[in-house]
């Protein structure tokens, strides 16, 4: 709620807290010191400097899609989609995924509100981007009715909602643990000493999917 900005180790988890504290110290240096030594450059410079270069990630995103997702599958079912990137990262892939593949997909909301004023207040009053959240997810539970099925995700999109009409926000728990089966017993080039990977804080259930699969389970902390 307060801003500020998150850093990750090169591992890809979270960083210490003594990583986070000389962060902070010396932010708090620079910005006491009116950041006089920030360096800076003007973009138009950066642009074309030697080290610059441009890369389509959305192109490549997309292309990519159809090489470990089934697309065309999902075309033929005609299956129609509703999409609410609530402002986030990903909110000018869906329209290109959905013109590529030429998917029943429709974005019901293009607009990147920084301030995210159009979120409804989680359980607790504050604005929270959680997929899980029935409180923060009333925008998404009223697609229900207009869609099969419908999804959301948080800002940077590495979590999502889903909702159907039958079963309004799905548990993500539950959809994970049916992924993973369904991922297991249709990819039979996949070696058979592949693991399936969880966080501490991830449903047992996926436990009981491994041990039913005969997969080995690689518990990670979280991030």
């Amino acid at each position: 709620e307060d801003g500020g900005f998150k850093y990750n180790m090169i591992n890809g988890g979270p960083a210490e807290s003594e990583v986070t504290a000389w962060i902070e110290a010396r932010a708090n240096e620079l910005l006491e010191d009116g950041l006089r030594a920030v360096k800076r450059m003007p973009l138009a410079r950066a642009l074309k400097a030697p080290t610059t270069h441009r890369y389509d990630y959305l192109g490549a995103y997309v292309r990519g899609l159809g090489q470990v997702i089934d697309m065309e599958a999902i075309r033929s079912a005609g299956v129609g989609m509703g999409v609410d990137p609530l402002g986030g990262a990903g909110v000018h892939y869906w329209g290109r995924i959905a013109e590529d593949y030429r998917l029943h997909l429709t974005v019901v909301d293009e607009e990147v509100d920084p301030t995210f004023r159009f979120m409804s207040l989680d359980w607790d009053g504050k604005i929270r981007m959680d997929p899980s959240s029935p409180y923060a997810m009333q925008r998404l539970l009223q697609l229900k009715d207009r869609f099969p099925v419908a999804f959301a995700c948080d800002t940077d999109h590495d979590r999502h909602g889903i909702v159907t009409r039958s079963a309004g926000l799905m548990p993500p728990n539950h959809y994970l643990a049916v992924a993973i089966d369904y991922l297991f017993r249709h990819r039979p080039n996949w070696k058979p000493g592949t693991g399936i990977g969880k966080t501490l804080v991830s449903s047992q259930m996926i436990d009981r999917v491994a041990a039913r699969l005969g997969r080995p389970l690689v518990e990670v902390p979280v991030g």
